[in-house]
């Protein structure tokens, strides 16, 4: 099975169904995973490996940015390989709050996982920030491939992480990324559902209470009920999957993640599309280096992409659809063009889907707005909305801000029937702005009031440097003063260093 491109874990879960339970397979997982990282070490051509690493070292001497490593067992030979460029770098920098993780495609003669790190930038487009060839899916070698990304990206966790649901993966990312919310995709779950839950494909009532349960959700206690009328009508209280679904439900449903952003995405759509343009990466028999070449042109594709909507952003204007509305001009003005068309979208429904139906003084500066959807047809749910009318804070009982950075349509009604002709600066992420990379590529002559970002600040080092040592490089004279210099600038950094360290601590 695994010859064919199953992943082992969903090979041994099938043996263990068909002949009633892992007790009777025969083997544990670990001994399946041991055999599959055997054959694959054997199938590993070494020349193969050599030409990748000699791919690697080029484009380090291209970009001095470019980070990569190799894990290789007691015999040398590779087991799995991360890389990560100096754009990519940048970016994660930039947008490396929610990051997608799939290792599901399988892409090459060796079946190695192709596990390419995607983010999102201010454009709304998926974005490279790093890639690793994984030969062996355990607990073991997640750690290195996480580790070895968080040391070429100076230590930054991502806020939430997506992946598929694999048992080794979810304990290393909770050993590697403590600080990250763990969620799991969306259209993983949803692929698999209709051969898990039979219910699903002939009850219309089933199907649509379960995606509910996913994303619909507003409350943990809303999802309870939902999931217990779905496994009532359903007759599923012995569903193996749907019970080990619910275990994990804190990390695929919406419901319980409220206060973490996500972009709301879902990554639904970003692990399909990636999923979709891996395809054209590789063929079952494409080499190591072919399989590279392949994503690192994807890569580019995707920088073009993002290349041509900064053009369209900073050569042309967007005009509100709502003529007259301070509000929107004003915000049309800082966000990128995708981020205010869904900014304007959101504050439209507000306009003209929401209503707000009552309001409470909870104390002399804060006010409770009672929401509803205009059109409600019955459905007496509610959203609240508690405004400050000192500098108007706003908070939400969906949590649209918090998950997808962007105001909710029943703060933007609130802002609408109070009269707000601007948005307080705290609800404009730079994240989703025309300044969001802004100071991330300087000049030669940049100084360090320039430098934001600690990763800037390295790579114009780096390339200073590097600059300045390849112009020197024949000089032997040269070469003597600048390494002699070099030093005396490192010791007095140190004082300095030891200096502020000092008067911190006072």
């Amino acid at each position: 099975m695994t010859g064919v491109g199953i992943r082992t874990t969903d090979a041994y879960n099938f043996l263990a169904d068909e002949v009633g339970g892992v007790e009777n397979v025969g083997f544990c997982k670990s001994d399946a995973y041991n055999f599959v990282q055997r054959e694959r070490r054997a199938l590993i051509d070494s020349g193969d490996a050599s030409s990748l690493s000699k791919v690697l070292q080029d484009r380090q001497s291209e970009d001095n940015m470019f980070s990569y490593d190799i894990l290789t067992d007691e015999m040398n030979r590779l087991i799995d390989f991360l890389w990560i460029d100096g754009h990519s770098k940048i970016d994660y920098d930039c947008f490396g709050d929610v990051i997608v993780f799939d290792t599901t495609y399988q892409l090459n003669k060796y079946n190695l996982a192709c596990a390419p790190f995607i983010a999102v930038n201010h454009h709304w487009q998926n974005i490279f920030v790093g890639g690793a060839f994984i030969a062996t899916e355990t607990i073991e070698s997640f750690c290195w491939v996480f580790e070895t990304f968080l040391r070429f990206v100076g230590g930054k966790q991502p806020t939430t992480i997506f992946t598929d649901q694999d048992q080794a993966m979810a304990v290393a990312i909770e050993r590697t990324f403590p600080t990250s919310r763990h969620r799991l995709c969306q259209w993983h779950i949803s692929k698999k559902a209709p051969s898990k839950v039979p219910a699903f494909n002939n009850d219309k009532v089933v199907r649509s209470l379960f995606y509910y349960c996913m994303s619909k959700c507003d409350s943990e206690i809303e999802f309870e009920k939902c999931w217990s009328d779905m496994v009532l009508r359903g007759n599923l209280e012995d569903n193996r999957w749907l019970r080990d679904l619910y275990k994990v439900r804190t990390r695929w449903s919406t419901a319980f993640n409220k206060s973490c952003l996500d972009l709301g995405i879902l990554s639904t759509q970003r692990s399909e599309s990636v999923n979709n343009v891996l395809h054209g990466c590789s063929k079952a028999t494409s080499s190591l280096v072919e399989c590279y070449i392949g994503l690192d042109k994807l890569t580019s594709n995707w920088r073009r992409s993002e290349h041509d909507e900064d053009f369209r952003c900073k050569h042309g204007s967007v005009t509100p659809k709502i003529q007259h509305c301070h509000l929107l001009k004003h915000i049309s003005k800082i966000y990128t063009r995708k981020s205010f068309s869904i900014f304007e979208q959101a504050y439209m429904d507000g306009a003209v889907g929401v209503c707000v139906v009552e309001e409470s003084r909870i104390s002399e500066n804060r006010i409770v707005y009672a929401t509803q959807h205009c059109e409600s047809a019955g459905d007496l749910k509610r959203w609240f909305v508690t405004v400050d009318s000192t500098n108007f804070d706003a908070n939400c009982s969906c949590m649209g801000f918090q998950t997808k950075g962007i105001l909710c349509k029943h703060i933007l009604r609130v802002y609408n029937h109070t009269n707000v002709k601007q948005i307080p600066a705290k609800y404009v992420l730079n994240r989703f702005t025309l300044k969001a990379k802004k100071g991330m590529y300087l000049s030669k002559e940049a100084r360090p009031k320039d430098f934001d970002s600690n990763l800037v600040f390295r790579s114009h080092m780096m390339r200073f440097t590097y600059d300045l040592t390849r112009r020197i490089e024949d000089c032997k004279l040269a070469k003597e003063y600048v390494h002699t210099a070099f030093i005396e600038v490192a010791k007095k950094a140190d004082e300095i260093v030891d200096e502020d360290e000092m008067m911190r601590k006072v």
